[in-house]
């Protein structure tokens, strides 16, 4: 079993910021997405934290980046977090074309098609 660490803050910036999607309905079908309440907002970003922090600790960050999209499905680590939170989650539910980039010290995210890039958080 491995020691419960505190995910790194672009782990924690990026969960968050799809949690507020998910709670928001800022998806692009209105009348297709699930409404999603604060509490299982919450849950979603601590799961999808977690798994943030796990690939950014691989051996290659922070020279590598990480990216995370909604375009015709969710990426797979955006499923996996709402799978543990015990949410069915799907591809209307979060902003579809949106593409996040985590990298050491600075989270980005084009939310929608041919969107321009946005610094969500830098260190």
């Amino acid at each position: 079993m491995t020691p419960h660490t505190d995910p790194r803050p672009e782990a924690r910036v990026a969960a968050e910021w799809w949690a507020n999607k998910l709670a928001g309905g800022t998806g692009h079908h209105p009348l297709l997405q699930k409404r999603f309440t604060r509490e299982q907002a919450d849950r979603f970003a601590i799961a999808l934290a977690m798994l943030i922090n796990d690939r950014l600790s691989g051996e290659m960050w922070p020279d590598l980046a990480l990216t995370i999209q909604v375009d015709y499905g969710l990426h797979p680590v955006l499923a996996d977090a709402a799978r543990r939170a015990g949410l069915l989650v799907g591809m209307y539910d979060l902003p579809m074309r949106t593409a996040m980039r985590i990298n050491a010290g600075r989270v980005t995210v084009s939310e929608g098609y041919r969107a321009p890039e946005e610094v969500v958080w830098t260190a």
